[in-house]
């Protein structure tokens, strides 16, 4: 028992602590040379636990930052530019100043959010790293995370369809159930990791994450294959931009969003609107003309910021609500089975992602962070069965995160606790008196990680210890998939994770940098998989992955090329095993077991500012293993098959120009060919040949006046017939045309 004379000492060291230290002002300028400033770099100001002062540079180049004295590192990131860190001292009282020359570089430096418990820079992270910038975003115009995703070497999108349409997101030949999505460090998945990439936009973002591999080390259940965070833009100089577009397919899109500081106030907020009517022509598959493809889409964000001397604090709200026909397959008909285009099916979703963060620094070295989060997801779906009486579904999390971040003797370290719950329902999951039930449960994860840097040499190691309790679940007395009762289960899991950066060889006009590492991932059951069996004890899905890399810059960083290895085990995958004799007797088990292997291989080349040539290739074997004490895979799959929807061969190019006024994109995807279930009764009706295919896009801005500028973009320029998923033609060509409206002081 803590003795009560000792809390007036604790309250004491903590006001000591806190106390409010002496703030120094540091201010500057970035430029590409002489004369020529660069706008909108981030300029950020490093502690030894992480970032303490961030800022945006103004139409001029400068900067100002503000912090307590010490010894700081400065970083400055900008689009197609790089220049190495510089050690900066503050003194109370005494303004520095710091100029920066960026040069030119193919891959600039990033820190980044998502590859650990503390921001770390790309090259730093021995992680697998993809950072899509706003520059980018914008430059290609483009709609929905899940078209920036398509950037992502080892990541497979595949939707159902156009705008709106179902997508899953595959991860180095992992399930579509494998990557975990947040805004902000808000968890959007649904319980078990299901999360539809469709409907996420782009208009209020500074970047978008992407970290391949497993990460469950660091954030626990569903990151088993990768993790997906949108970054929101906060703070920096006032900027206000306004975007109306229109073109084929009956489609709009308008959004406006701003952000900017009033004195320690770092806020951002905006909305966007996009409507399509969807394919309106004839069905391949049928002959009848399609009339129920359309769909709607509502966002809405806003956050806040305040940043003391010694803590900072943030909020986020978002929400949304999106709204799509569901006309079914009425592509590819390989057994002639399509009775004819849906038109009454209709999904709906509303969602909410709500959170806030403090970060206090108790000296230095020292601080400490905490997070709160809430996470809503309300959906309806209207059928041809039940066109009277929609069914209804949804999914809830409220989650709390602690951690202190310190450094000592060269070595940082991070330590804390992640304990959330969550509440899944729908009108399919039923009790005795089949009236409607939630699966409820709770995590819980205790963490830890060291990071050390000796040269030109960085190591983070950590593990993570997570424990499931799903609360007992009621019976159900269904003709079809009756369920006794389950007992309140229990699942503990630790997860490890190592990863290794080092800079081997070379200087500044060549230099090699090999990273790599190894990690474990885990994904507990969601709320259907223990709905719909009779096995009480289903267990996570797991994962354990090894990846080792190569990265080289040439010509002073204007050419970089990253070649990496990967080698996935995927164990206790769940399936429905009832028509395996002998496996099991239950309908669902962890039986079934997979794996991937492959290479990543880009390629960025800017050999001046304006141009930047970028391409990726995966290469990848997948492989259904058979059941765990069975000869066999998990019928109708025999063993050594390739799993659905992954292909063998995938690649793109990117070619971004910008020269002057005008800025120019040019894009080429290529995807080869994979297997894939009958559209209409699934793998037992037939497993079959989904065709490769190649698509181009293309596009054209020109900024006519310093806050305006008008564009143009051709998607599909070839009018390519492609399915991304058996039985769901993909859009033809289409044309969009808009103008931006932005300010910015």
């Amino acid at each position: 028992m803590l003795r009560t004379h000792t809390l007036p000492a604790a309250g004491v060291l903590l006001v000591l602590l806190s106390t409010p230290a002496l703030a120094a002002r540091l201010g500057g300028s970035v430029s590409s040379s002489p004369g020529h400033p660069i706008v909108n770099a981030k300029v950020v100001l490093e502690g030894p636990t992480g970032p303490v002062a961030t800022t945006r540079t103004t139409p001029s180049g400068t900067f100002a930052l503000e912090a307590p004295e010490g010894d700081y590192t400065l970083r400055v990131v900008a689009d197609g530019f790089d220049a190495p860190p510089r050690q900066v001292t503050l003194r109370d009282a005494a303004d520095a100043s710091a100029d920066v020359t960026m040069g030119v570089a193919a891959l600039a430096e990033q820190v980044v959010v998502s590859a650990g418990f503390v921001p770390l820079t790309r090259s730093a992270s021995g992680a697998t790293l993809t950072v899509l910038d706003e520059a980018e975003l914008r430059t290609r115009q483009l709609e929905s995370v899940q078209d920036a995703l398509r950037s992502v070497p080892g990541f497979t999108v595949a939707r159902s369809g156009g705008r709106g349409a179902v997508t899953s997101v595959f991860p180095r030949g992992g399930e579509s159930d494998f990557t975990l999505v947040m805004v902000d460090g808000i968890r959007l998945n649904d319980m078990g990791g299901s999360y539809d990439a469709a409907h996420l936009p782009l208009f209020d973002l500074d970047r978008v994450e992407v970290v391949r591999g497993p990460q469950s080390a660091v954030y626990g259940s569903d990151a088993v294959g990768g993790v997906v965070q949108l970054v929101t833009r906060r703070g920096g100089p006032l900027r206000a931009a306004g975007v109306f577009e229109a073109g084929s397919f009956g489609t709009w899109r308008a959004n406006g969003s701003a952000n900017g500081s009033a004195g320690r106030l770092r806020w951002g907020g905006g909305a966007e609107q996009l409507t399509s009517d969807g394919f309106t022509g004839t069905a391949p598959g049928t002959g009848e003309t399609v009339s129920n493809d359309d769909y709607r889409r509502t966002d809405a964000m806003a956050s806040l910021g305040y940043e003391g001397d010694r803590w900072q604090l943030t909020g986020l709200l978002r929400a949304g609500r999106n709204e799509r026909g569901v006309p079914g397959p009425f592509g590819s008909d390989p057994n002639d089975t399509y009775s004819g285009v849906d038109t009454v099916s209709r999904n709906d979703n509303e969602t909410v992602a709500a959170g806030a963060s403090l970060t206090w620094r108790l000296a230095q070295a020292v601080q400490a962070r905490g997070a709160v989060a809430y996470a809503r997801r309300d959906s309806t779906y209207l059928s041809a069965f039940t066109p009277d009486t929609p069914t209804a579904s949804g999914n809830r999390m409220v989650s709390a995160r602690g951690q202190v971040d310190a450094a000592w003797l060269g070595v940082s370290w991070t330590a804390g606790s992640e304990w959330a719950v969550e509440r899944a329902a729908s009108a399919f999951i039923t009790g005795l008196q089949n009236q409607e039930i939630p699966v409820d449960r709770s995590q819980l994860g205790v963490f830890g990680e060291g990071r050390i840097e000796v040269g030109q040499l960085s190591i983070q190691g950590g593990a993570r210890f997570e424990r499931v309790v799903r609360s007992a679940l009621e019976g159900n007395r269904s003709v079809f998939s009756p369920r006794p009762s389950f007992a309140e289960d229990t699942i503990s899991v630790v997860n490890p994770r190592v990863a290794v950066s080092w800079r081997a060889l070379g200087g500044e006009a060549w230099w090699a940098r090999l990273h790599g590492g190894y990690g474990a991932g885990m994904r507990a059951p969601g709320a259907f998989e223990i709905a719909f069996t009779n096995n009480p004890g289903l267990k996570p899905e797991t994962s354990r992955s090894l990846e080792a890399g190569l990265e080289t810059g040439w010509l002073g960083g204007r050419l970089v090329a990253d070649a990496l290895y990967f080698r996935n085990a995927y164990d206790d995958l769940i399936v429905t095993v009832g028509r395996v004799a002998g496996t099991t007797a239950f309908r669902s088990d962890n039986i079934s077991n997979a794996r991937s292997e492959g290479v990543e291989a880009s390629l960025s080349f800017r050999p001046v500012a304006p141009l930047t040539i970028r391409g990726g290739l995966v290469g990848q074997r997948t492989e259904i293993l058979a059941n765990d004490g069975f000869a066999d895979a998990p019928a109708p799959f025999l063993v050594g098959d390739a799993l659905l929807r992954r292909p063998e061969l995938a690649g793109f190019a990117d070619v971004l120009l910008h020269v002057g006024r005008v800025s120019a994109f040019l894009r080429i995807d290529n995807r080869g060919d994979v297997r894939d279930i009958d559209p209409s009764f699934g793998a037992n009706a037939g497993i079959f040949t989904n065709p490769g295919f190649t698509t181009a896009d293309a596009g054209v801005s020109l900024r006519l006046l310093d806050q305006v500028e008008i564009f143009g973009r051709a998607l599909n320029l070839l009018d390519t017939d492609y399915e991304e998923i058996f039985g769901f033609p993909s859009l033809g060509r289409s044309v969009m045309v808009g103008v931006r409206l932005a300010s910015s002081r």
